[in-house]
């Protein structure tokens, strides 16, 4: 039967070893939970938004699950998540920002870490570039980023930039979260820094994203939503129930009488001349979105294997 191991720690900065993540059970906020399960069985994550660490209040960074059935997860907002179990041991992580002051040797700063999704852990690989601003050009300070890399802390006496390597450990760069002072997401591998900027934690995440979640965005929808705000319906401007003809969707613009009937007449004159062009132009825009989506869905098809 797979073994469930689930951890609640803080990330307070004490460990040894490279930048200072090697943690031990004094970074415990509960500790550790062993179990067991069975293939088939569900398991609850559960993601608080904070927690209690030596008398204060410390708040959710990020959870990671390693093992589940569906793959390794990271979730970077608090909440309960649902596991499924399969073959392997399941790891869950629960990580909290510490309390106290964050910093550089006594002066303004933030810290920064890498975590491999894939292996459910920290990484010791150095990760990270300090950049001189602005960038471009690459300036890149090679004794901040050694010591970045190694102490995992980065001095905002001046201002800085921050650049992830796109692959850490195999695993290609996710995002950056931002923890503690409203924290937020970085999808991007730079991240600058004001002068003085401190206080923060900045964690770089690596994953492997399997093909399953590879994604791309409806054109045509979002298309039909910008476009269709009169009745925000998904046919650009087509009143409920729409209308469907022997080439598609029947577009039309469908104004109500009462905004209508205040505007000037040159202004109504106008619409009626748009309303006019609007459904051969709106047909024609639809079906080559459609041959878009259709081209589209085939790049993620190969993506994960799907020949068409």
């Amino acid at each position: 039967m797979p073994t469930t191991t689930t951890r609640y720690i803080v990330y307070n900065h004490n460990g040894g070893g490279v930048r200072h993540h090697h943690f031990t059970s004094s970074n415990n906020i509960i500790d550790q939970a062993v179990g067991s399960a069975a293939p088939g069985d569900t398991l609850t994550a559960l993601g608080f938004p904070s927690q209690f660490f030596s008398g204060s209040t410390v708040p959710f960074a990020f959870m990671t699950v390693h093992g589940a059935a569906d793959g390794n997860h990271l979730y970077t907002s608090p909440g309960n998540q649902q596991v499924p179990v399969g073959t392997a041991d399941i790891s869950i992580l629960v990580v909290y920002a510490p309390p106290g002051g964050i910093g550089s040797g006594g002066g303004p700063g933030v810290w920064v870490d890498a975590f491999n999704v894939d292996t459910g852990d920290f990484s010791d690989s150095d990760f990270i570039q300090v950049l001189t601003p602005p960038t471009p050009p690459v300036s890149v300070d090679t004794a901040k980023s050694q010591h970045a890399n190694a102490e995992g802390d980065v001095s905002t006496v001046t201002a800085e930039n921050l650049r992830a390597f796109a692959s850490v450990d195999g695993a290609p760069f996710l995002e950056w979260k931002k923890i503690t002072q409203g924290g937020a997401l970085v999808t991007g591998t730079d991240v600058q820094l004001t002068a003085s900027e401190s206080g923060e934690i900045w964690f770089a995440f690596y994953q492997t994203v399997p093909g399953s979640q590879i994604t791309i965005p409806s054109i045509v929808g979002k298309v039909a939503a910008t476009l269709g705000s009169w009745t925000r319906d998904d046919y650009c401007g087509t009143p409920v129930p729409h209308r469907i003809g022997p080439n598609g969707p029947i577009f039309q613009i469908s104004i109500p009488d009462k905004v209508l009937k205040g505007l000037p007449a040159a202004n109504q004159a106008k619409i009626a001349s748009y309303a006019k062009e609007y459904p051969g132009v709106a047909l024609a825009a639809y079906a080559e979105m459609v041959k878009v989506q259709d081209i589209l869905s085939g790049v993620v098809g190969q993506i994960q294997g799907k020949q068409r």
